[in-house]
């Protein structure tokens, strides 16, 4: 039976070590020597003495098949270009998007707290605000849009991967088939079902294909060059289909007449944003590969801990003096999901195995409880450790020196 949806998620929610990172750097000198003198000693065919050999070997070749010097990573790569992202993604929202909901009639809000089911508590929103951090609770509006702009990202390229290849029926055929990428889609599901692994080589070797250009060393880069201009072409269009669509179009600042150089401005930045995440997505399908899943509030377990911390980080708007007062308390919200890659094939280890390749955490905003003697607390505590600084203060410099 083929995985569903529920199945990799469940799986996400179990962080394994991730793929070590590809270095390019030389080794200290001291090392350097030691090795040197442990030739001099047991001599250069020592390793093909040792037991493991053949494993070794095994893993170089699996490395070279699975084409590892044209498509070498790093996931820091990975998690730079996601952050990316992130980032343009959060400048559109900033410039373009009502910062409170609370202006919106409630059953708009209640249309967009239900279309974030999964990644927000499912509550009513006076409810929610009052459990929401200050700032997080008069920003929500940015954040939302934030939250429904990675998630239109992740539905239609990330959980689509083969969506751009048009399935001619040779160089002739003026017609594609726009049901091509679904049925590929549904061929590699019953190829993973057969074998996992080879499954995911599949997917990802075809992906390297599909979009091979001269780093790749590719003998003919005319259909990698074809289908990057039909990644480009599609982007205007859901910009466009995205502007319009409910519950996100609630969410826009201001009412553009649809021919103007402000409504322009506002597409061709959200355009930006969408190709950002598309080229992420190809990085991700061309270099780690497996199946996609957005970390949400179930598959983060639910509540703030300290636990697992490569999973999830606090979200900027939950700043508070003591931040250990949200350990142990439920998440809200999760307005940048964390990315990762079940059944990742690991093919930078001596025998490749499949993985969960985290590509980027997640950001939660958990339940704000005040406390009184917060800011009280963490004042004085400044008050010790910096308020006798002063010039003159021989007490205190004794005391830390």
């Amino acid at each position: 039976m083929v995985q569903t949806r529920s199945d990799l998620k469940r799986k996400a929610m179990d962080l394994q070590c991730s793929p070590e990172f590809v270095r390019d750097e030389r080794p200290a000198k001291e090392q350097f020597e030691k090795e040197r003198a442990f030739e001099r000693k047991y001599g250069s065919g020592f390793i093909m003495r040792h037991p493991q050999y053949h494993q070794l070997m095994r893993g170089i070749t699996q490395l070279i098949t699975n084409g590892a010097e044209e498509w070498a990573f790093d996931l820091r790569d990975l998690e730079r270009s996601y952050q990316i992202t992130r980032m343009v993604a959060l400048g559109w929202t900033l410039e373009y998007l009502i910062p409170d909901i609370s202006v919106l009639p409630e059953y708009q809000i209640h249309r967009l707290i239900t279309r974030a089911d999964g990644f927000c508590a499912q509550m009513d929103w006076a409810k929610l605000r009052s459990l929401l951090p200050p700032t997080a609770a008069s920003h929500f509006g940015d954040l939302m849009g934030e939250l429904l702009i990675h998630l239109a990202i992740h539905e239609r390229f990330f959980e689509r991967p083969f969506w751009y290849l048009d399935g001619k029926r040779g160089p002739d055929d003026p017609n594609e088939d726009p049901e091509f990428g679904t049925k590929l889609q549904y061929l590699f599901e019953r190829f993973y079902k057969t074998n996992p692994r080879y499954g995911i080589l599949w997917k990802m070797q075809t992906q390297r294909l599909a979009n091979s250009g001269i780093c790749h060393r590719a003998q003919d880069i005319e259909f990698g060059q074809y289908n990057a201009e039909r990644h480009e072409s599609v982007l205007a269009g859901f910009a466009d289909d995205l502007l319009i669509s409910e519950p996100f179009c609630w969410l826009l600042r201001d009412s553009y007449p649809k021919i103007s150089p402000q409504a322009e401005k506002r597409r061709d930045e959200l355009v930006n944003v969408l190709r950002k995440g598309l080229e992420t997505m190809i990085k991700c399908e061309t270099w780690t590969n497996g199946q996609p899943v957005l970390r949400g509030i179930a598959e983060l377990g639910g509540v703030r801990s300290a636990d697992k911390p490569e999973t999830k980080s606090l979200h900027p708007y939950t700043w508070r003096p003591r931040r250990e007062l949200y350990d142990g308390q439920r998440i809200l919200f999760v307005p940048r999901p964390g990315l990762v890659y079940v059944d990742s094939l690991d093919c930078y280890g001596f025998l490749p195995q499949l993985s969960v390749a985290e590509v980027c955490e997640a950001e939660v905003i958990p339940a704000y409880i005040p406390k009184d003697d917060e800011e009280e607390s963490d004042t004085s505590e400044d008050d010790e450790k910096y308020g006798k600084q002063d010039v003159g203060d021989e007490e205190w410099r004794e005391k830390n020196a």
